[in-house]
């Protein structure tokens, strides 16, 4: 039997909450690459975002097993200060909205 998921509609007031919250906020995304080690994404997560050492290598296998992940939601220039922070220790990374 083939089940069809059901219908949603969006309760209006969820939606306009959901929308403040992430309203200016930008994705700083971190992204795989062959010169960037676990240590450097992992070391980077913890000072840059507080991570614990387990979420910061749970993120750097996320990173390597899909390519991409986001590492935190900010306001855009914090977001955009966090990418520059990132390169700046061999992370490639960017901003995006979220």
């Amino acid at each position: 039997m083939l089940r069809t998921a059901p219908s949603v509609i969006p309760d209006q007031a969820l939606t306009e909450a959901v929308e403040e919250i992430f309203d200016g906020r930008y994705a700083v995304v971190i992204m795989d690459s062959d010169f960037t080690t676990f240590a450097e994404v992992e070391g980077a997560c913890v000072t840059l975002f507080g991570y614990t050492a387990a979420e910061a290598a749970a993120l750097a296998m996320r990173v390597h097993t899909t390519g991409e992940a986001v590492a935190a939601v900010l306001g855009e220039d914090e977001a955009r200060r966090a990418v520059g922070s990132l390169r700046k220790r061999n992370v490639r990374a960017r901003a995006e909205p979220a």
